[in-house]
């Protein structure tokens, strides 16, 4: 489990947005392709994240007058962000992701810049591999 690196199995591909994106454009991120987060960047670098989990909540404290066009997610992600470091062992991102009780997190390179996203999938996939090895 120790030889499983960040690296190998984070989503390489990830959706980011500016923190002054307006809420309806990150709701139709989401919806349109099926995200279950967005990473929130500048210059390159994770600054916040915003989930399915911050959406219900964001839904649950709205007032009906609020204009949806005038939010942006700055208001809305969680930050700071927890990220993990692209050489991260699978076993200490899962006891971070465990500890700080978080689905998903931006992974960074050494100056801090966002290289990949680690999910509950990637991580599945990660041990299924793994395990699928060792039955060869």
């Amino acid at each position: 489990m120790e030889d499983i690196w960040v690296s190998d199995i984070m989503t390489k591909e990830v959706t980011t947005c500016h923190p002054r994106t307006l809420l309806t454009e990150v709701v139709t991120q989401l919806h349109t392709h099926l995200f279950s987060c967005l990473v929130i960047v500048e210059d390159k670098k994770p600054i916040g994240i915003i989930t399915e989990r911050d959406m219900v909540t964001i839904l649950a404290d709205m007032l009906e007058d609020v204009s949806w066009d005038s939010l942006s997610v700055e208001n809305f992600m969680t930050t700071p962000v927890v990220s993990l470091y692209e050489d991260h062992t699978l076993l200490e991102a899962v006891e971070i992701i465990r500890s700080e009780g978080i689905r998903h997190a931006p992974v960074i390179n050494q100056t801090g810049e966002l290289t990949g996203l680690l999910t509950q999938t990637d991580i599945i996939n990660g041990y299924h591999n793994m395990l699928s090895a060792k039955d060869i």
